[in-house]
């Protein structure tokens, strides 16, 4: 069971967030589904079977995120991160560079075009994908081959001159089976 892979997800959403929003003191609140956990976790677990590996998850974390909670509802999970996991992201937590730069361009509102984001994934890696959808959600897929900075996947709307991103992990980008 790939605790380490959760850990560090919940950690760049934590990050992601503290670049867009700014850092308060706050506790977070993190929704997954059971199919997204099974994927983080590399297992198949049933959903009695992740409530047990998600308590074992919870102690595993507690040294750096504190006394995370958890709660599910019908196959959705929220771990509650308290405000000393949070703390803890803003304080040891570095950013590349490329998440901070990338949000600061998509709020300042001057990437208009595909290119003017592009622009921001070249320049941390020789090695950007970018892939035309063929989904009305989003045109583009974008990410990084080789996984650095990060691995995550980039599915962009380009629209009226307004750019907009969500950020999906390998294995639940792949589930969702896009056109791409």
């Amino acid at each position: 069971m790939n605790f380490e892979a959760l850990k560090m997800n919940i950690i760049y959403v934590l990050k992601e967030s503290q670049v867009k929003l700014g850092y308060t003191e706050n506790s977070a609140r993190l929704n997954y589904p059971l199919d997204s956990l099974n994927r983080l976790l590399e297992t198949s677990l049933t959903a009695d079977e992740m409530d047990s590996a998600l308590r074992a998850f919870c102690e595993y974390v507690m040294g750096e995120l504190g006394d995370v909670k958890l709660s599910d509802y019908e196959g959705q999970y929220t771990f509650v991160i308290p405000s000393e996991g949070t703390r803890f992201v803003h304080e040891n937590v570095q950013d590349s560079g490329f998440l901070s730069e990338l949000i600061e361009l998509l709020q300042s509102g001057r990437a208009k075009t595909i290119d003017d984001l592009l622009a921001v994934f070249r320049k941390y890696s020789d090695n950007v994908r970018c892939v035309e959808a063929q989904e009305d959600e989003f045109n583009y897929v974008v990410w990084f081959a080789d996984g650095k900075p990060d691995s995550f996947r980039y599915c962009v709307d380009v629209d009226l001159g307004h750019i907009t991103y969500h950020r999906l992990t390998e294995g639940d980008f792949n589930a969702m089976e896009f056109k791409i």
